[in-house]
């Protein structure tokens, strides 16, 4: 699900950018003739269109499950770059039909989908520069919703969210970065931990840092900003703030984190990479 609050620090630490809406930008037909191919299939009982991909559930080591997700567009935004005008668009799905075509909700271990497509001007039209239709994210099959656009390079946009989920004692969230990379001509996907609370024993009490009982425990979280100074290998550099804490053997070992500073640099081909001792991995 999307956290408003940490979607406003993005935007704070990022700073305002104005967009165009779609309605003055081009024919809904030939922006949705393009997705078509990316979609596929028309599902009769849903009344959708979408696509079968990995749903993030595995049934054996890089072994996949698949569910049919039905798509729809969650942003559509036009920026002025020094090639021309780009036109952004981020698409989003759930899990609604299976294999065969009939109906699915999917589960709690499904992740939903997320596709990013920049597009060029083609005379009146457009044509694909990066496209990438099926991405893992969102909790229980649902796709993730309300990205944001934000400016990642001197002549680069890409989308932003966050991601969260718990399971049984833990519980955590990551910011999510879908990019254009020139080098490899695709868009690369960055995960990037912003928040993880956790602890062994779920019965034990608050403040599981004092429960000699408890293994381990953590509370951190992170703050991300944009380092718009410098440019490494064509991108702004992440810079994430961390605060927090976390007790292991039994409470007697803490790390403590008051606002610690990490770069986190754009590699090429492969997204943004945090470092070794970045501690939210």
């Amino acid at each position: 699900m999307t956290n408003p609050t940490l979607l406003k620090i993005i935007l704070s630490a990022i700073g305002t950018i104005a967009f165009v809406s779609l309605s003055n930008i081009a024919s809904a037909k030939s922006v949705n003739e393009i997705l078509d191919k990316y979609y596929p299939i028309y599902n009769e009982i849903k009344q959708c269109r979408g696509i079968i991909a990995n749903n993030g559930s595995t049934i054996d080591e890089g072994v996949y499950l698949k569910s049919g997700y039905c798509i729809k567009v969650d942003r559509q935004l036009q920026v002025q770059t020094k090639q021309g005008k780009r036109l952004y668009i981020l698409v989003i799905g759930d899990v609604s039909f299976h294999e065969e075509g009939g109906n699915d909700s999917g589960s709690h271990a499904d992740t939903g989908l997320v596709g990013m497509f920049v597009l060029k001007p083609k005379g009146d039209s457009w044509e694909v520069e990066y496209a990438k239709p099926a991405m893992n994210a969102g909790s229980s099959g649902q796709g993730l919703k309300d990205w944001k656009l934000i400016k990642i390079a001197p002549n680069l946009w890409g989308f932003i969210n966050i991601h969260s989920d718990s399971h049984g004692s833990a519980s955590f969230s990551e910011y999510i970065l879908l990019a254009p990379d020139a080098e490899s001509k695709k868009v690369t996907d960055s995960h990037i931990t912003a928040k993880v609370t956790m602890e062994n024993n779920p019965f034990a009490p608050s403040g599981c840092s004092k429960d000699k009982n408890i293994d381990y425990c953590a509370w951190i979280k992170a703050k991300l900003g944009i380092d718009k100074t410098i440019v490494v290998n064509g991108f702004y550099p992440l810079e994430i703030t961390v605060n927090g804490y976390e007790y292991n053997h039994k409470g007697t070992e803490k790390k403590t984190y008051k606002n610690q500073v990490y770069k986190i640099n754009y590699e090429l081909k492969k997204g943004y990479q945090a470092p070794k001792n970045y501690p939210l991995h």
